[in-house]
């Protein structure tokens, strides 16, 4: 009889934990976490204050759609508040995407490296995790995307600024993109960083995505600019109401966490915080790289919370050293990218530690 644990489950990798603030606390000395593209600040006070203000009403379910919250970024994007699916982190939104289009023996194309989520969700439903490798300054790989389409195609994610890598794609090759993909494949554009992109004077996919006659999808988070990666809370702009309620169709109905939704709220009210927030990452990604530079490593261009270079050599052992001295940070995990590593920006003082951590892990592991 056959095992009641689906074939393309069995076959997906089993991840290890991650170490997290919740699960080093009292371990020893303070270490600087620099591996998970978290926002080093704390939220916004306003966020604190309603998190304070609703968390006796935790007794109650949130909303499954909420209106406050899809008006406030119906206004800010243009996309109305019924094309607007609010999910428990961009990464829900994303595992429904697959959960949605894809069936045995469909594909998904998806750039790699990049986040791991589109590969697995994709292989989990039993379909081909089509991979597409990157241009060499990180950015996304448009005439490789589109040539790996065919007719058994469902979905084609995209990523800019790209994770790990950082890199954002050109306004160029997101119109090739947007406009060559086949109207009935669902283009998916992650763009979990948009908020760094634009504070450098990008403008993000939206308006070239706001101009595709097919599917298509942005999917965005408060986890990185909002400081709000512990709440879980993302959401999806869709291209049409046909999206919209079809990803409303396969999440759960209770899928939020109420107060992650107030606080949500909050963050949006104060953006002059996050502008902040964003500016001193940003400020500090640069001191880094040029520190990094000036090392001889070649940072790639990042318009991310974080920065990727090349080691020249295997990034594991260099790694382990500087967790050692109580820095964590990111190595590539894809084949091919081994010598690849990437530092999540922290406070000043967490940047200037990795840095002298990475100095003295280089000369540690010979």
């Amino acid at each position: 009889m056959r095992n009641a644990i689906r074939p393309s489950v069995a076959r997906l990798p089993l991840f290890g934990s991650i170490p997290t603030a919740d699960s080093l606390a009292g371990s020893g000395p303070a270490q600087a976490l620099l591996h998970l593209n978290e926002c080093p600040y704390p939220p916004s006070p306003k966020v604190v204050a309603a998190i304070q203000e609703h968390a006796a009403g935790l007794n109650r379910y949130a909303e499954p759609r909420p209106e406050r919250l899809s008006t406030m970024l119906a206004d800010r994007t243009g996309v109305p508040a019924n094309r607007i699916v609010i999910g428990n982190g961009s990464d829900e939104i994303l595992a429904l995407i697959s959960v949605m289009t894809l069936e045995a023996g469909d594909n998904a194309i998806m750039p790699t490296p990049s986040f791991p989520r589109y590969r697995i969700a994709a292989a989990m439903q039993g379909a081909e995790p089509r991979l597409v490798g990157l241009q060499p300054d990180g950015s996304n790989d448009v005439d490789a995307l589109l040539a790996a389409i065919d007719d058994r195609t469902r979905v084609i994610y995209a990523c800019t600024p790209n994770n790990p890598s950082g890199a954002p794609m050109s306004m160029a090759d997101l119109e090739r993109l947007v406009h060559g993909v086949p109207d009935h494949v669902l283009l998916v554009m992650d763009e979990a960083y948009v908020e760094f992109d634009q504070f450098e004077g990008g403008v993000g996919a939206l308006p070239v995505l706001q101009g595709r006659t097919g599917l298509w999808a942005s999917t965005r988070t408060f986890s990185k600019a909002y400081a709000l990666a512990g709440l879980r809370i993302g959401y999806a702009l869709c291209g049409s109401l046909e999206v919209a309620e079809s990803l409303v169709k396969v999440k759960t109905n209770f899928n939020l966490n109420r107060l992650a939704v107030h606080a949500a709220v909050a963050a949006l009210d104060d953006q002059a915080y996050s502008d902040r927030c964003i500016a001193a990452a940003v400020g500090e990604r640069e001191r880094l790289g040029a520190r990094l530079n000036g090392l001889g490593f070649r940072t790639l261009p990042s318009r991310a919370n974080f920065i990727s270079f090349d080691l020249g050599r295997n990034s594991v052992p260099v790694m382990a050293a500087m967790a050692v001295r109580g820095v964590l940070v990111r190595e590539w995990r894809d084949p091919g990218f081994e010598t690849f590593m990437r530092i999540s920006i922290g406070l000043p003082a967490e940047n200037d530690r990795a840095f002298e951590a990475l100095k003295d892990s280089l000369v540690a592991t010979g």
